[in-house]
């Protein structure tokens, strides 16, 4: 079922466009290629590039709409353009995804615009909240003559934002943002001779240009001509207002300004002119329309003519000019007709080629929808075969792990049968363990003077290590020993051993004379595994201290004191205990080791190893030895011990340990 979710999931996803980090890349590519034309104000561009990736998936329906009805915009195809906006908004406008409500916002900027300049300001009110689209509504209110209120509240909440936006984020930008919406609402307001209007608006727009001027990142001449805009329009006004001398004023202002200089600024100031009666100062501006025409690269369009050509002429025909008025006339007539024809033409081919776009659009739909069906007949289509292949593979793995299941059943008698016989093993090996401890004394002799202490620390469950003594009167007997091997026979040699050594012990023979025996006893042909054992034993006379003792084929015991602190006895080179039989072992003896320490070991403690298998060694032995200075035999042994462990560091250990301290 896993399997079947993730492929319809997958499908899903291929089918609607998903969102995974290569599509993003290819989103931000195809947005970067749309701006770069938008830059370039490269308008067929824009449309041959949307054309082409909207198939793709790559941009929005809502984005799409927007930059294609914006290139349509630019091109003078209003009604082209009105098409895929209001296209674009009914694809963006129940959606809540981030990127569809800037669109829509963008869209609906755009639209309003283009609705206002064809004057149908009812469509215009139905458009969004944000700022643009709030001055554009109010303008297209206060045109309509609708409430009063209405239109102020639009208005101020529009300024309200642009301050708001001027405060989060000072600098050039945002004060030339909230110029642009100041003019445009000042503007809307001359237009319709409210001047009283217009001139609380001016003078916000004389705060925000002197706000403007103070930023670092201002541009000068961006300065001047809005500056020179203001005086025009605040002349204007006054005019409107009958305050002639004021503005009288504010023109004489505008006209030291640089803008004054231009075309386009001669023909901005006509209105006042017009407006003051100053007609031979307004023919005089209008001088400059042509040269302003042709550096927009404008044409004498129908509405061109009625806003510039018609008011050229009334100017120079009220100015008592005319000649000129004739001429002026004249054009217009000349243009007249030529500019009918092609508003007549132009407005067939855009009604032809919305037409036909519409008609592109509908088949897209349709072919969209057709899309969607397929792809959801290919889903359903294959979810029914991953339903299929699931059962199937279901019905093969389900006799599969039924006879897994059977093997697992028998695998599982055997396994309980073989830890049956595991644990039987180990708790027999936990009883041979008991019984070997069993065997090396505990406690030791409490003899006045006499310090003695030993342990057995075996490899395994069992071990070949042994020690033990024998207190006779004034007379100690000990051993410590070591079986070749390990576990259960060196154990069961061990014993033997064991038993052999006490048992001589209580005979009173000497050191020499029980290694003689004990190796008649173990060599031979019983001793099928060739096995045997090292051994020190020695005979130490309580009172006087005297040492005899037979060391064969063992560790060399250390003696403590002296002149070096200690150093390890020089002895014969006896052999080992249960190689050849009929050997006759020699024994040595010491005066006396009063006040001396005797440290007997096996191989285990020299010889044992670390993770990197470097063994503990005789110097370091010798050496921790020489350094010791404990209370009783029991401390030196569990210090070794702690020493040995440190040197292991975490290694499984190698060897029995067996370890026994003397003083005397």
């Amino acid at each position: 079922m896993t399997l079947v979710v993730t492929v319809t999931a997958a499908l899903f996803l291929l089918g609607c466009g998903g969102n995974s980090k290569e599509q993003e890349r290819l989103c931000r590519e195809a947005e970067d290629m749309v701006y770069e034309a938008y830059m370039a104000k490269d308008y067929p561009r824009i449309i041959e590039l949307v054309d082409s990736i909207k198939p793709l998936g790559n941009f929005s329906e809502g984005k799409a709409c927007y930059w294609l009805g914006y290139a349509y915009d630019r091109m003078m195809q209003k009604r082209m353009a009105e098409l895929y906006w209001k296209t674009g908004i009914a694809a963006v406008e129940n959606s809540t995804d981030d990127e569809d409500v800037r669109v829509y916002a963008g869209i609906a900027n755009r639209l309003t615009g283009l609705l206002s300049t064809w004057t149908e300001y009812e469509a215009a009110d139905t458009t969004s909240e944000y700022t643009n689209m709030l001055i554009y509504i109010g303008c297209s209110q206060s045109r309509l003559g609708l409430s009063d209120d209405k239109t102020d509240n639009r208005l101020e909440e529009a300024y309200s934002a642009h301050i708001y936006n001027i405060h989060k984020h000072p600098n050039a930008i945002s004060f030339r943002d909230a110029i642009v919406g100041v003019i445009n609402i000042s503007y809307n307001y001359l237009e319709i001779a409210d001047y009283k209007k217009a001139v609380l608006w001016l003078e916000r727009l004389n705060q925000l240009i002197d706000g403007y001027e103070k930023q670092a990142d201002a541009r000068p001449d961006y300065s001047n001509k809005q500056r020179a805009r203001y005086n025009i329009y605040l002349a204007r006004a006054l005019e409107g207002m009958g305050r002639k001398d004021e503005a009288a004023e504010a023109y004489r202002l505008f006209c030291q300004t640089d803008f004054f200089q231009t075309a386009e600024g001669k023909i901005l100031a006509s209105d006042y002119l017009r407006l003051a009666g100053r007609w031979q100062d307004a023919a005089d501006n209008f001088g400059s329309l042509d040269e302003m025409m042709k550096e927009f690269g404008t044409s004498y369009s129908l509405e061109n003519i009625q806003k510039m050509l018609l008011k050229k002429y009334e100017v120079n025909k009220k100015a008592g000019r005319i000649d000129t008025a004739r001429a002026v006339s004249i054009s217009i007539t000349e243009r007249l007709d030529s500019a009918i024809t092609l508003s007549r033409s132009a407005e067939a081919r855009e009604e032809a080629a919305v037409h036909q776009k519409e008609l592109e659009m509908t088949a897209e739909n349709e072919r969209n929808i057709r899309q969607r069906h397929i792809t959801q007949l290919i889903a359903m289509t294959a979810i029914v075969v991953l339903l299929i292949i699931y059962i199937i593979v279901r019905h093969r793995m389900g006799a599969r792990l039924e006879k897994a299941h059977n093997e697992l059943k028998t695998a599982y008698d055997q396994l309980e049968e073989t830890t049956t016989a595991k644990e039987r093993m180990e708790s027999e090996l936990r009883i041979a363990c008991d019984i070997q401890m069993s065997m090396v004394p505990s406690t030791f002799p409490d003899y006045e003077g006499l310090d003695m202490y030993a342990s057995m620390t075996p490899a395994k469950e069992v071990g070949g290590d042994l020690y033990g003594y024998h207190l006779e009167g004034d007379k100690l007997y000990f051993a410590l020993g070591d079986v070749s091997g390990k576990g259960v026979p060196a154990s069961l040699f061990m014993a033997q051993a064991t038993r052999l050594f006490l048992t001589h012990a209580t005979q009173g023979m000497m050191p020499a004379e029980i290694c003689t025996s004990i190796n008649k006893a173990l060599a031979g042909e019983d001793n099928v595994n060739a096995m045997f054992v090292t051994m020190f034993i020695g005979l130490l006379d309580l009172k006087t201290g005297h040492l005899d003792f037979c060391n064969a084929g063992h560790n060399a015991p250390v003696l403590g004191g002296g002149e070096l602190g200690g150093e390890f006895l020089d002895m014969l080179p006896n052999a080992p205990i249960g190689l050849w039989p009929g050997l006759e072992y020699e024994g040595e003896e010491l005066d006396s080791i009063k006040g001396r320490q005797l440290f007997i070991y096996t191989d285990g403690l020299n010889e044992a190893e670390n993770r990197q298998q470097e063994q503990f060694g005789d110097d370091r032995l010798l050496e921790i030895l020489r350094a010791i200075h404990y209370e009783n035999a029991r401390q030196v042994i569990e210090a070794i011990e702690a020493e040995v462990e440190k040197h292991r560091d975490g290694a499984e250990p190698n060897d029995d340990l067996t370890m026994m301290c003397i003083k005397l």
